[in-house]
């Protein structure tokens, strides 16, 4: 694959200078050679895209890309002007092109246009042909003689569930194929917008559509649509012979950077594995790695076993790792025959995770403690409050905890009953 690397495309808080620095070491160590600049919130990027950016911003873009270069880094810097770009109006065309010529005199040499989550045109086909036209505009007026750097494409329609009528019957995607230049990568985020499993048959299908190997955006372990959630599980539900039909794999991960370091550490890991290779084994080496940054020695048995059970609770959309399904099931049994046994095993899980918090609040990485701290604490409570009813503290009654405090953590512990059918 010719791209491997890290998409900062998310909605929320762009990275620090200073994280996106310790992203690039990390990267190195990886294997890594590609990271994609398009956070959602940085206004110049996509609200108030027209605009040059400001001097300062200009210089923290031109000492990022350096600082990218010096670890191997390739900076690919996107625009995404998509929400009220009007083709036929000529000072927005300048716009456009004037906007890339400023990034490149900061020394960006590849480049990204993006018109995802926009509007869709009455016309798709005609959509298509808008944006085709736009971004050979702008390779042109960066590369005037021959094509210089690396030129990225995300698409409207970029995922198969957005496809209308379907991938393979799409006027906005037979468009691009058949207009796009062949050199132009484009991104696809698989059956879905957030795509738990991705086959070959699927790729393979797009991959005819468009005329060319997508480029994988690939939002598995992305959390700018929930706040109860993290991802720290594995790459996986990819198959390995999926690698031979791409252009590559980018991963727009958790908002907060700290906790990527498993889920980056698993896909570096996927991307050069031979047969064989598991997500499970991959997630345990990933984990062992993270070690040093809990302060913990690599051979720290017991704060490794906390790291399990953390990640095993917060692993990949829609799906618990074995350890958090085993506690889910030891809660249910709470009103078996054994709810003693159950409560201890709950118990348990709970001093394990707090063994993880205590390294945090010890340790050196405080960003790491701020990203995984309410997320820790929720599990310890809930873990406790559940198996309070079997310690025989008359303190520990369920109904005296009160943290609960939003309607949204009220709705999250109700049940639901289907309606019963005629």
């Amino acid at each position: 694959m010719k791209f491997l690397g890290v998409i900062e495309g998310f909605y929320g808080p762009p990275w620090t200078v200073a994280q996106r620095s310790r992203l690039f070491a990390r990267m190195q160590a990886w294997g890594m050679e590609t990271y994609l600049y398009a956070p959602k919130d940085d206004p110049w990027h996509r609200q108030r895209w027209r605009e040059q950016y400001p001097p300062e911003h200009a210089q923290a873009l031109a000492d990022l890309t350096a600082v990218a270069r010096q670890h191997g880094v390739r900076l690919v810097y996107a625009l995404s002007p998509g929400l009220d770009l009007d083709w036929n109006a000529p000072d927005d065309r300048r716009a456009l092109t004037d906007k890339f010529a400023q990034v490149a005199a900061l020394g960006v040499t590849d480049f990204a246009l993006l018109f995802d989550d926009i509007p869709y045109s009455d016309d798709r086909a005609a959509q298509a042909r808008v944006q085709v036209q736009a971004a050979h505009e702008v390779m042109d007026a960066l590369w005037p003689a021959k094509p210089g750097g690396h030129f990225l494409f995300c698409p409207t329609e970029y995922c198969a569930d957005r496809a209308v009528p379907t991938v393979a019957t799409s006027p906005y995607l037979h468009e691009l194929g058949t207009g796009l230049r062949p050199e132009i990568e484009i991104f696809w985020t698989g059956p879905q917008v957030v795509s738990p499993q991705i086959d070959v048959a699927g790729i393979l299908e797009v991959n005819t559509a468009l005329r060319r190997p997508v480029l994988l955006w690939d939002n598995l372990h992305a959390s700018d649509y929930t706040l109860h959630r993290l991802h720290l599980g594995p790459y996986a539900g990819r198959p390995l012979e999926l690698r031979a039909h791409l252009s590559g794999i980018l991963s727009n991960p958790n908002t907060p950077l700290e906790p990527n370091t498993p889920g980056l550490h698993s896909l570096a890991d996927y991307a050069r594995a031979d047969a064989g290779w598991t997500p499970e084994v991959s997630l345990d080496a990933a984990l062992r790695a993270w070690l040093p940054e809990f302060g913990a020695a690599p051979d720290d048995t017991e704060l490794l076993d906390g790291l399990r059970v953390l990640a095993d609770a917060l692993y990949l959309p829609g799906t618990l790792g074995p350890r958090a399904q085993a506690l889910l099931d030891e809660a249910h049994a709470l009103h078996g025959d054994s709810p003693a046994a159950s409560a201890q095993r709950l118990r348990d899980a709970s001093y394990s995770l707090r063994r993880v918090l205590r390294a945090l609040e010890a340790g050196s990485n405080r960003d790491l403690l701020f990203d995984l701290h309410p997320f820790l604490i929720d599990l310890i409570e809930e873990l406790h409050r559940l198996s309070a009813p079997q310690s025989g503290r008359g303190a520990d009654d369920p109904a005296q905890f009160v943290y609960r405090g939003s309607l949204a953590d009220r709705l999250l512990a109700l049940g639901w009953a289907a309606p019963p059918r005629d």
